[in-house]
């Protein structure tokens, strides 16, 4: 691979991985970077050459950090059709073509990208007591896409029965924009000091723009089950971003009132001061919660499969989480 061609296509990649929501980082020759995301590690390796590439295969690349000692999963990157491997996550043309231009498409969209890599991540520890979790154990379903998502903890028969039908069931994971807004800055006005500074987060729904809260320490990275529906977002990031700080320049909108005298007379002024919109940011993020739908004849309700919750009303004419 011609060293033009390979410094294109490691930028593709990088992209691709930095939208998947992973930390991209440059490493040492002849590795190309690495990636990680919530325990998962990667190494990432784009060349042609069948000596790299089977030293590539043949190691074990280990990176420690907050104290554990992570494995990392190996990715080549070859247009050598040839080329075999057998321990290796192995990209071709079609899956470079594949996940680029989903990566374009989730840019022009605002969302995440979901990487779907066949298995799960290997051990994160040396202990093979520890490891053993983490690959897939033989006749167990396979698992779908890799979504940030709340986890879903009820199951389908219990779902069924908080809905109080007999039928089918579907899980279907709802979009949400989960965020996190930080405003700063402050403004003197006749020797007072009124300060901007705050912060907070929250969760708009990308399908009706109805809130909620998330706890972020409850979103798990990882696959969905298998034959789950995807709701794909509505709303776009540009949208909520707006209203998010529109919101914000709301809330922290302050009317001050200010006594001075001017000669024999006490005169009283009233202003209102507002954020600088170039002093708030907001990080989103795409978060899916889990809805099982359960259809009993012409009557549908649908439950959320993380609290158990019954909601108000159903998906067609927009989610509402009670």
């Amino acid at each position: 691979m011609e060293s033009g061609i390979r410094e294109k296509a490691r930028d593709v990649l990088k992209q691709i991985f930095t939208t998947a929501s992973y930390d991209v980082a440059e490493v040492g020759e002849p590795l190309d970077f690495s990636a990680i995301r919530n325990g998962d590690a990667l190494v990432v390796l784009c060349s042609d050459d069948p000596e790299m590439i089977r030293e590539f295969d043949s190691m074990t690349y280990r990176l420690r950090t907050d104290g554990d000692n992570l494995v990392c999963r190996k990715l080549l990157f070859s247009l050598d059709p040839a080329v075999r491997t057998e321990d290796c996550i192995r990209w071709g043309a079609d899956e470079f073509a594949r996940y680029a231009g989903r990566t374009a498409l989730a840019e022009v969209l605002g969302q995440g990208l979901a990487l779907d890599f066949g298995r799960p991540a290997p051990a994160i520890r040396d202990s093979p007591a520890e490891a053993a979790p983490a690959m897939m154990e033989e006749g167990e379903q396979e698992a779908g896409p890799e979504l940030p998502h709340l986890p879903l903890r009820v199951t389908e028969k219990r779902a069924s029965g908080i809905a109080g039908l007999h039928g089918s069931a579907k899980c279907r994971f709802i979009p949400y924009w989960s965020y996190r807004y930080v405003s700063t800055g402050e403004r003197e006005v006749k020797d007072r000091l009124i300060s901007f500074d705050a912060e907070g987060t929250g969760a708009i729904n990308a399908i009706n723009g109805i809130r909620m809260e998330i706890d972020p320490g409850e979103i798990e990275r990882g696959a969905v089950p298998f034959g789950s529906d995807i709701v794909p977002a509505r709303l776009v990031r540009e949208d909520v971003e707006e209203q998010i700080v529109r919101d914000v320049i709301e809330r922290l909108t302050q009317r001050v009132r200010f006594r001075y005298e001017k000669g024999d007379a006490i005169f009283y002024e009233e202003k209102t001061l507002k954020p600088d919109r170039s002093n708030i940011t907001v990080d989103l993020e795409t978060v899916y919660v889990p809805v099982w739908q359960v259809r009993g004849g012409s009557k549908i309700v649908e439950v959320n499969g993380f609290t158990g919750e019954v909601l108000s009303m159903p998906m067609d004419e927009g989610v509402e989480l009670l």
